[in-house]
């Protein structure tokens, strides 16, 4: 049976237990550090499938991110022959495209090298982390969830226009982990990150390109 002095004990217990659980971040603080983290150092594995595109998907590209423009994507499953085997690298000067089932590799100025659907996603959450934090938009913290690339906060954002978004905001490195986009610049689309690595200091060789021996080599200006 329990005592009468048990019981005010139990709610005291219950209400310091309560106050220890780190309350859930807003969807505005969300969407900030996802911005912040965005734009440094990454790495991680996407699965990316759209919605009407020409080809909708899904693609799945590993894809190395640092600063200064530097970036690499390499396409690891894809859903037609031609995005088989692409290797993007730039050094934020200038952007390779090896295709390695041509044995072929095209120079251009940074920027202007491309790999659909994972070039697309890059551009589509750049915009979605901008937008999102616009005076016109509404954001919201709508719960967590666990994902592949682990533990997750979603965040629900809507524009006036009838747009809407939902991001998910990896727990440990703050990083989009999953976005579900319904847009009428970009239409229907799915990205989901099947891991993440935040880890800092990507080796500079990974945004470097040296055309293997034999390989037919492109520059345009």
């Amino acid at each position: 049976m329990t005592s009468r002095l048990t019981i005010p004990f139990i709610i005291l217990t219950a209400i310091a237990a309560a106050c220890n659980v780190p309350s859930q971040p807003d969807g505005s603080s969300l969407i900030t550090q996802a911005q912040q983290v965005w734009v440094g150092d990454w790495h991680a594995v996407w699965q990316i499938e759209w919605g009407g595109a020409p080809v909708r998907g899904p693609l799945v590209a590993e894809i190395w991110h640092a600063g200064n423009g530097r970036l690499r994507i390499e396409t690891l499953e894809a859903p037609t022959v031609a995005l088989s085997g692409l290797t993007l690298v730039s050094d934020g000067d200038t952007s390779w495209l090896y295709d390695l089932r041509q044995n072929r590799a095209e120079a251009k100025p940074a920027g202007q090298a491309r790999i659909p659907l994972a070039s697309d996603a890059l551009d589509a959450t750049d915009w979605l982390l901008k937008e999102a934090s616009r005076a016109t938009t509404r954001a919201r913290a709508a719960g967590r969830e666990m994902l592949e690339s682990g533990l997750a906060d979603r965040v629900a954002v809507e524009w006036s226009n009838g747009d809407r978004a939902t991001l998910w905001v990896h727990a440990e490195s703050g990083l989009p982990a999953r976005i579900e986009l319904h847009s009428a610049v970009w239409g229907e689309a799915t990205f989901t990150t099947r891991s993440i690595d935040p880890a800092a200091g990507k080796p500079a060789e990974l945004f470097t390109f040296q055309p293997p021996p034999g390989v037919e080599v492109v520059t345009r200006p």
